[in-house]
């Protein structure tokens, strides 16, 4: 059985159905922990306003219900943060629940300190928790928590929406990608048939290679040996038609075999490099492929000549349009994808955190 036919697991799940959307999201973020104290800076605000009143604003019982709101709201947060990863194995009502009795027992908490220190801690008085103030404190904190699992709820909903929209505008570039290459290499098969038959039969071996590779998901991942392999299997095509013209020169090619890497990432841009680059050369030129490991992310660049008349817009086609969705989809804010014309080159780089793959491939 072909390399290419089996599938291999990764540490995360490598399949977007496989993917999960957390219901608690990110809030470790700057975005997050922004939102987080400005809601317990408006909560205390108006706490204050509601005991003292305008007229009469008590600026320490701000800052004493400051304190408490940024207590109970951050730390709730870095609870959740923490327990994240045994939080996500529950379904979202499941999670929901644990969130809840997690962050009311953190306020309880919160509240029996804040009467202690205000007693006996500061004070020297002997203290005895006031039940009453604890009990007020939880109702209004239950409400608040309510309006926020149902605030999260939604925001799932959100996010699942973005994500199958996503899913479903890498899957049409990906089909639409499909007839692209398989018109390239198709008439690179058949310029050899009548000059080279030995050459154009292996030409479809690896034709059949390549198109078995590009009908799978456009999600899914494969070791970097048997991504490296695909691509030398396609400029063995291409080199038939293009012989001297086309040159490679692999930089830098070091990663380990077992690192994971999105199907199809580097063939669409040493494609993009022929068609735009040396296919528009008379004399040709040589594409340098660098791919290496930069502390625990994985960094791959490919750099082409382009004749003096090409634009930016070499960069801003559907392989890479759908290579940019597809890295955003597996990898999020962590992954990079830019292109850039430095003069008579073009060059592009892909950076996203580095994955081993679990298992070798049948």
């Amino acid at each position: 059985m072909s390399r290419w036919q089996s599938k291999a697991q990764l540490n995360p799940p490598s399949s977007p159905s496989e993917q999960r959307v957390s219901f608690i999201g990110n809030l470790s973020s700057p975005q997050s922990l922004l939102l987080i104290v400005l809601f317990a800076s408006l909560l205390a605000i108006m706490f204050t306003l509601l005991k003292s009143g305008l007229r009469d604003f008590d600026w320490v019982l701000l800052g004493m219900s400051g304190m408490f709101t940024l207590w109970c709201l951050l730390g709730a947060a870095a609870i959740l943060n923490l327990l994240k990863p045994f939080l996500d194995s529950f379904s979202s009502a499941q999670t929901a629940g644990l969130s809840f009795v997690v962050c009311l027992l953190w306020v309880a908490c919160v509240t029996v300190l804040g009467q202690w220190l205000m007693t006996s801690g500061l004070r020297g008085k002997v203290w005895l928790l006031d039940y009453w103030a604890l009990a007020e404190t939880l109702v209004v904190v239950s409400v608040l928590l309510g309006i926020g699992m149902r605030y999260a709820y939604l925001s799932l909903q959100y996010r699942l929406r973005e994500q199958s929209s996503l899913h479903a505008r890498i899957d049409a570039l990906h089909s639409r990608i499909r007839p692209h290459f398989l018109f390239n290499t198709l008439n690179s098969i058949s310029s050899l048939i009548s000059v080279a038959p030995d050459k154009a039969e292996q030409a479809v071996e690896d034709l059949a290679a390549l198109f078995r590779a590009n009908l799978q998901s456009g999600m899914s991942v494969v070791r970097w040996a048997d991504e490296r392999d695909l691509c030398e299997r396609y400029l063995r095509i291409e080199r038939a038609r293009l012989e001297e013209r086309l040159k490679i020169d692999w930089q830098n090619a070091e990663l380990d075999d077992d690192v994971s890497v999105p199907s199809l990432l580097l063939q669409p841009l040493i494609e993009n490099a022929i068609v735009h680059g040396i296919q528009q050369l008379p004399a040709g030129g040589v594409i340098a492929i660098s791919a290496r490991a930069s502390g625990d992310m994985v960094e791959i660049e490919v750099q082409n000549p382009v004749p003096a008349s090409a634009g930016i817009e070499i960069g801003n086609g559907m392989a890479s349009e759908n290579i940019r969705l597809r890295l955003q989809a597996l990898f999020g804010d962590r992954a990079d994808f830019k292109g850039q014309l430095q003069g008579d080159s073009y060059r592009v780089r892909a950076v996203f955190p580095m994955q081993k793959m679990q298992g070798g491939l049948a």
